[in-house]
């Protein structure tokens, strides 16, 4: 039986090694998108801040590989906003590319969701 799981053990050993590839593998890097979505990053930002919507302006990630979501001010049960001082820190998300896919991340939680049928290149100013 000890003999049994030493094989199985170097085995799996081996082929983690024969695996592995000469070519280091692609970092995430800050991106821009190529056309303008705002609808399928405004959907993968409210997933990520598990909330049911979010407006964006047309042009996110179109010139810059961040965008800062301020919180919305709180209302009462009238529908009114509540004033005074709002005690949350706005959202800061960034899109990033790996090899073909595009990704947008939460720079605080680093969750990150990949933006599917959506093309983006590398942002040469980061």
């Amino acid at each position: 039986m000890k003999i049994l799981l030493a094989i199985t053990a170097i085995s799996l050993f081996l082929s983690g090694c024969l695996a592995q590839s000469s070519e280091p593998t692609p970092k995430l890097q800050h991106a821009l998108l190529i056309e303008p979505n705002s609808a399928k990053v405004a959907d993968a930002i409210a997933q990520l801040l598990h909330s049911s919507q979010v407006q964006l302006a047309d042009d996110v990630f179109v010139t810059s590989s961040t965008v800062t979501l301020e919180q919305l001010n709180h209302k009462d049960p009238q529908g009114n906003p509540i004033l005074g001082k709002q005690l949350n820190m706005p959202d800061q998300f960034e899109l990033v590319t790996k090899g073909e896919r595009c990704f947008v991340r939460h720079l605080d939680s680093k969750a990150t969701i990949e933006l599917k049928q959506v093309l983006c290149k590398i942002n040469p100013q980061r």
